[in-house]
Parts: structure tokens; sequence; C-alpha cells
């Protein structure tokens, strides 16, 4: 194998597959993809709701954890990053969301040329292939990653966005198109019952100039004379003659950045690191969604997915997904949202997604025994845990102001990074989930969803006052798993920018970054549709390719609307 490439990417997740991709089809160039884990492949990967048997299984999971968090009264929060070709998008929920337009805008207001959101569309449109969305203006048919409507369009889902919409929300046929306000059901990664990784979008074919590295960790990048050189595994350099681009995630790329000598002055000297440069921003600006999750009992249990926890129900839902790949394992959980608005119509601050089950958080047994046999179904379920009939509402705070960090833990790049979301530091964020929180409560008191649902199990009807509410949320919050920012793009001003508008490591010739760490702040909703549309940009701006000619047609929005309000 040559030890000398043109591209080197560090890293076959959602953005290195997709830059990978776009850089053996738009050039001759010698491509070199390193990824981590192995080749994503497994029926649990392609399964939708194979979810239980990726979390937390070291062949599929990097299991990053956070420290004590003291927002969160000492908790600390779990980080499920996917772990082999397809990286998380092996184990997300597979929820199509792009973020909002007014995101993009703001990257461009902040000086980042290029980044708007008439700037960006063409290339969410140039990934994705929604044929149910055929004649959007907001959407194509010809991309790689193939997108459906969400499935488990039942009685409870129903019911929810009845009840939503009986306390004041509108319909929203399209969380991608208009407006995001309102409520409505998702569009997945999924297609014809398969998970619509970036694994299998991207690389599901050969590339004569493109080759893969499984199984390898990149220890660092060499630099000299700042200049990135080459990557350094375990036994061995690999050298790249034009570019190296580090697709390693919120966590893996700053961890990287900072091991080659690249971060925090003071703390790269601490810990025994050459130093190459001072850039201070490496690490920090760590944005997530907190999420907090509320728990409601159901009337009837059979309308619950952990019904198909036991033992003969599961074989059936397994049989049907692998003879016709379809029934409740061929879809995902996550079917119907709310996305709310507490102040700015245009912004909703607030993202509660709808869940079929309840999830008890008890820690899995490893002792055989007639009720895990009979409820073999979990592990598919429930991610190895017991899930309870009822539902789970999970408020998801968007525009969060708490930021925190990822450090180094020690010089080894074996050793996980230490991660500090600081989560709920500052209290408007408290302030912010106590009134999604209120909300939530006015909707489940809707007729739609009062002769389904039973008590509220979690926090609980106890549960009444704001210093109460306050400490429920500090008891139970979790993430929302959209860890960014942790090497943001930023201005020429911006003193703590890692990368500039290209993508560019500053100070660092040949060095770019190009995954979540890279957002120059949180986007209003999931975050990999996002991630693989910057990978897509990012092609065409180390080619020197031309742009995609820019689009926006919220510019024709009263036709548009009027179209749609016609269509309801």
């Amino acid at each position: 194998m040559s030890l000398s490439y043109d591209y080197i990417i560090a890293g076959g997740g959602s953005a290195g597959c997709t830059l990978a991709s776009n850089l053996a089809v738009k050039s001759d160039a010698k491509i070199l993809l390193i990824e981590g884990g192995g080749n994503g492949k497994s029926l649990f990967t392609e399964m939708p709701a194979g979810n239980g048997f990726i979390f937390g299984n070291s062949t599929y999971d990097w299991m990053f954890e956070s420290i004590p968090q003291k927002g969160l009264n000492g908790n600390k929060i779990y980080y499920p990053r996917g772990k082999g070709l397809g990286g998380s998008s092996l184990l997300n929920g597979m929820i199509y969301i792009r973020g909002n337009p007014i995101d993009f805008d703001r990257w461009r207001q902040k000086g980042l040329e290029g980044w708007s959101y008439a700037d960006v569309l063409p290339y969410f449109k140039q990934s994705g292939n929604a044929h149910h969305r055929k004649g959007s203006p907001f959407h194509s048919n010809t991309g790689p990653l193939k997108i459906s409507p969400a499935g488990n369009d039942d009685l409870i889902n129903k019911a929810f966005i009845d009840a939503c919409i009986q306390a004041g929300a509108t319909y929203n046929k399209d969380f991608n198109g208009l407006k995001q306000n309102g409520v409505g059901r998702y569009d997945s990664t999924i297609f014809k019952g398969i998970r619509s990784s970036s694994r299998k979008s991207y690389l599901d074919k050969k590339f004569k100039n493109l080759t893969i590295l499984k199984n390898e960790k990149v220890f660092k990048v060499i630099i000299e004379k700042e200049r990135a050189k080459g990557i350094q595994l375990k036994d061995k350099i690999i050298y790249a003659e034009k570019e190296i681009v580090l697709c390693l995630g919120a966590f893996g790329s700053p961890q990287c950045l900072m091991l080659s000598g690249v971060g925090p002055e003071d703390h790269i000297k601490y810990h025994g690191i050459d130093l190459k440069l001072d850039l201070p921003g490496v690490g920090l600006s760590l944005y997530d969604h907190p999420n907090f999750p509320v728990h409601f009992s159901l009337k009837d249990e059979n309308l619950s997915m952990s019904r198909y926890q036991r033992l003969d129900r599961a074989i059936a839902m397994g049989l049907e997904y692998i003879f016709f790949k379809s029934g409740a394992a061929a879809s995902s959980f996550w079917s119907t949202s709310l996305f709310h608005s507490l102040n700015d119509e245009e912004l909703p601050e607030i993202q509660i997604n709808f869940t079929p089950m309840v999830v008890k958080e008890e820690a899995a047994s490893t002792h055989f025994s007639i009720q895990n046999f009979l409820n073999f179904g979990k592990a598919i379920i429930a991610r190895g845990k017991t899930a309870i009939p009822g539902i789970q509402l999970d408020i998801n705070l968007l525009q969060p102001k708490s930021f925190g960090a990822v450090k180094l833990s020690s010089s080894n790049p074996y050793e996980k990074p230490l991660i500090d979301p600081s989560y709920l530091s500052d209290q408007r964020d408290i302030e912010d989930l106590c009134k999604a929180f209120k909300h939530l409560r006015h909707i489940c008191n809707q007729d739609a969803l009062k002769t389904i649902i039973g008590g509220e199990l979690s926090p609980g009807k106890n549960i009444k006052t704001e210093d109460e509410i306050h400490t429920a949320i500090r008891n139970l919050t979790t993430t929302g798993h959209h860890p960014v920012s942790t090497c943001r793009m930023g201005n020429e001003n911006d003193k703590e920018a890692v990368l500039d508008k290209n993508l560019k490591v500053r100070g660092i010739n040949s060095l770019r970054v190009v995954d979540a760490s890279a957002f120059p702040d949180q986007i209003n909703g999931n975050t990999n549709a996002a991630v693989i549309m910057m990978a897509e940009k990012a092609a065409d701006i180390i080619l020197k390719i031309s742009p995609l000619k820019r689009e926006d047609p919220r510019e024709n929005s009263f036709l548009l609307e009027k179209e749609e309000n016609e269509n309801l």
C-alpha cells in the first residue's frame, strides 16, 4: 500500500463518507479514508428499529461519557457516538431535520460568506433524495441520501398531533420547508425499510481512486513548519501531498488537534505535548441540546411499542423485517414532533419528540431469568433495558445559552477526552425548559390525549412549584445527542474561531476540519443532515469548484404559503 495520497480524510462518519465520495467522483486525486471502526455493516445498523443492539456495543459505539455535571446534580451523561463506516448515522434516530433557515443566515451575518441559507440549500438538495417531496422547491429526488415519510403513523402518534393542534399549534407538513414551527410527521433517512446511513448512501459502490483503511486509530496529525504533512497511525505515518481533513466529530476532532500540538498553549504543554500552534478556541464552545424526558402511562398498554419486547412478538417482528423489510422494525421510533415557540415565532426554541414507549433506566441483568427470556425483544426495542407501556415526550432545548468544552484527559490517544457540556449552567436554560414543560402538560390535558394516556409517571403529578420543576429538570435532563462547535468556524476578528469560512485550520496550511465541530454555533434541530450538507459543500471548496447557484424559495413565500394552505 502506498504511504502517500493526495487527500487524507481522518474519520469515516457522516462527514467523512460524504466527503470521500464527493472528492473521488469529482476529481482523479488519490484519496485515503481512515476509519477507527469496522465496515459498519450489520442487520442492526440497517434495521431502523435496531438501535438497541448498537447503543453500548463497542463494535459500533465509541461510548463517550461526560464528566459529572454540576448543573445536573452531579450526573454523568452517556454519549453514544457511531463507530464504523457511517459513524453516528449508524445509530441515530434517522430524523431528517436540516435546522432552521435562520441558522444559516445567522452564520452569514457572523461574517461567514458562502454559508447563508441560499448558499447551503442547493447542497441540502444535492444530497437528498425525497421522492415524496417531488415538486417542492426545498427538495430534490436525485441525491444519494434516501429519505421517506416517517412510519408508525398510528393512533397514539395521531393523538399527539391532534392534542398539539388543540393546544394552539398549526399542522406543519414539512419541517424543512417554508417554516419550522408547528406539529407534524418527520421525514426519515429510511428507504424501503433500510436505514440510509452515510456509508450506504455514499460508499455503496467502488471508487478507483479511493482507498479505505478500517480499524485504524488516528494518533495525530504530523505538522512541520506550519503545514500538515501526514497522519500518525499506530505503526506508520501516511503522508498527504495536498490536504488532510479531520472528520472525527465534535469530540474526536478537537482531541486530535490537541494531540497534534494545536490548541490552547497551557493545556497542551500541561500534557507534555510539543506545541505547534497556540489556538485557544480548540475544544471550546461545546454546545448540545439538553433533553428533558417526560413519561406518561397508557390506558391501553397494547398501544405502546413496548409490546414488541415479548418473545413471540419480537420473533414475528424480526421475521417480518428480514423477509419483507416491513412492520414495526422497518420504521424509526420517532415519527412525530412539535416545534414550539416560547418567544420567537420564526425560530422555535423547543422541539418535542414523541416516543411510543417508556424506557426504564435500569442496568441490564446478565443472569438468566424467565422475565428476561420472555422479553428478549428488549435488546432491540429498549437498548437492552426494559421498556414499559406508556409514552415518552422528549423536550429538546434548541438554543441553549449554556456551553462547555472538550479537553484532553492525557497525551494517550487511546484515552477518551474529558467532555464537559456544562448543561444548565445558564439559568435561562432552566427557565425555558420549565416553560416548555408547562406547555407539554397543557398538551397532554387536551381531549385528544386525555382519553388515551393515564398518569404522569415522571417527573410526576406531584411536581408543581417552580422549584420542584427546576429540581426535576436538573435530575432528569440528558443529552439530545447533538454536540457541535468545538472547532468552530469564525470571521477574522473572532479570536476563539478555529477555522475560517473555508474550514481551514487557522495558522496551519493543508489542514481542514469538516464535521459538526465546525458549526459556528448550534442549529435548530437534529444535526446529521447539516453535517452531510457541509461535507458536500466542502468537497467543492477543497477542489476549487464553483459553488452551486444560490436559491431561496422563501422569496416566493406568499405563493408557497397559499399553495400549502390549499393542500391542507
